[in-house]
């Protein structure tokens, strides 16, 4: 009579702790007698054909070794449903599970395999993940380390201006990259691979992306994460949205005004001009004698030799509207007619403005 499979408590004790354990062809092919059947239910090895992504449509294929003659039934936490493995061979139980769109699974989820007969249960936790590259479930998390962060521009998005972002690092955790530009934003990156992380952002129309600016990313795993500031992210990436250079002091001419000062430098009224204008007029050139008689009369005489006086003082001098990055507005006076126009880029230095250089 052949005797019944029993592997070393070592080993079990292994698969328990989170250990892969694959039996030998040999013990695998034993031949099970149910006249023999052991008093206690043995769990001897656990496996899965780990895979390179868990998504829906994903087939999960599982082996479990142990007591021959039994049922065995695994639970995959976020699964919607319970797996039933067929005994292959006596003591081999395997069975294969598809992921859905409404599991929940992913790769860090826990699989419990419960292996039945009669009114006995032996249970085990499988000891590696369901994907590649992914930490071994139960083990020490380890710390999480950023390694490359690249950024391209994302073709096939018409004219909107996308870029594309990926971090390398440590498997399992969670990446994400911080923007600066026309607004802040922080970009989640999804796995796609075991330790790449890719993430996509669409300029909003009329957005820009300060590329002088170091872009800083992120990646967390468990209560730790690492962090890193890169200032040649985007060098040699071709867009145009990307503002190259970050001037505080820039700004964009907005209107160009001339006034009238008098000669202490006081902008005269549109009214008082208007007056001046009209007594000025009717003394030189245009007025004859009665109309500046008449203008003498109402005002008076001292009145009018000081609006002369006053009037031959004045003079023209513009002043330059402009708008400064932050939205907002200052003004540069010049004497002499500026050579600036509406729209002109410019540097606010002290109380001039300068070209800025490209």
């Amino acid at each position: 009579m052949k005797q019944a499979l029993n592997l070393p408590a070592l080993a079990l004790a292994g698969a328990l702790a989170g250990t892969s354990f694959v039996a030998s062809p040999a013990q695998a092919q034993a031949q099970y007698d149910s006249r023999s059947a052991p008093a206690v239910l043995r769990v001897t090895g656990f496996d899965v054909e780990q895979v390179d992504r868990v998504e829906p449509g994903t087939e999960l294929n599982f082996t479990v070794w142990g007591t021959p003659g039994a049922v065995v039934l695994l639970q995959i936490d976020g699964g919607r449903r319970t797996v039933r493995l067929d005994e292959t061979t006596p003591g081999r139980y395997q069975g294969s599970y598809i992921v859905s769109r409404s599991d929940r699974i992913g790769p860090e989820s826990r699989v419990h395999a419960n292996l039945r007969r009669d009114n006995r249960v032996a249970t085990a936790l499988l000891g590696e993940p369901l994907q590649t590259g992914w930490p071994v479930v139960g083990e020490a998390l380890p710390a999480p380390e950023i390694r490359s962060v690249a950024v391209s521009r994302e073709p096939g998005r018409g004219r909107a201006e996308a870029l594309r972002y990926t971090v390398r690092g440590t498997p399992g955790g969670q990446a994400s990259v911080q923007l600066q530009g026309s607004e802040a934003r922080t970009v989640v990156l999804d796995e796609v691979r075991p330790g790449e992380y890719t993430g996509t952002y669409v300029l909003p129309q009329g957005g820009w992306v300060d590329t002088e600016q170091p872009l800083v990313a992120q990646l967390r795993l468990g209560n730790r994460s690492a962090r890193i500031s890169q200032a040649s992210a985007y060098d040699g990436v071709d867009f145009a949205a990307r503002r190259t250079r970050l001037c505080r002091d820039c700004a964009t001419v907005q209107a160009i005004n001339p006034v009238v000062v008098d000669g202490e430098g006081r902008v005269l009224g549109t009214v008082a001009g208007g007056v001046l204008g009209a007594v000025v007029g009717s003394q030189f050139g245009k007025g004859d004698g009665r109309t500046a008689a008449g203008v003498a009369g109402a005002v008076g005489g001292a009145l009018l030799g000081r609006e002369i006086q006053r009037r031959q003082s004045q003079r023209t001098q513009y002043e330059v509207l402009v708008r400064m990055a932050d939205g907002q507005q200052r003004t540069v006076v010049y004497a002499d007619p500026p050579s600036w126009r509406v729209g002109d880029t410019v540097r606010v230095v002290g109380d001039t403005l300068e070209p800025v250089q490209r």
